[in-house]
């Protein structure tokens, strides 16, 4: 599965420090194939969170999302290495 991988962030703004704390939920601590293979978007459906954002934090939050993944990637490919 990869290494396990470990995140952290945070943020002034109490609206992204939750955004960050959804995501570390769901990737903080996980293998690097887990990560990858992790439908976010299911998750955010199920609760409704995509509903509640602005384009902006929407945005932000899909950055995020992608940097964790490309980490991931990486680190999976690091390991076949």
């Amino acid at each position: 599965g990869g290494p396990v991988m470990t995140f952290e962030g945070d943020s002034d703004a109490h609206i992204v420090r939750g955004l960050i704390a959804i995501l570390l939920s769901l990737y903080s601590g996980r293998t690097a194939r887990e990560i990858v293979k992790t439908d976010p978007e299911a998750v955010f459906a199920r609760i409704g969170l995509r509903e509640h954002l602005t384009s902006q934090r929407s945005n932000g939050l899909s950055s995020m999302l992608a940097r964790i993944r490309s980490d991931a990637d990486a680190a999976l490919r690091g390991a076949s290495s």
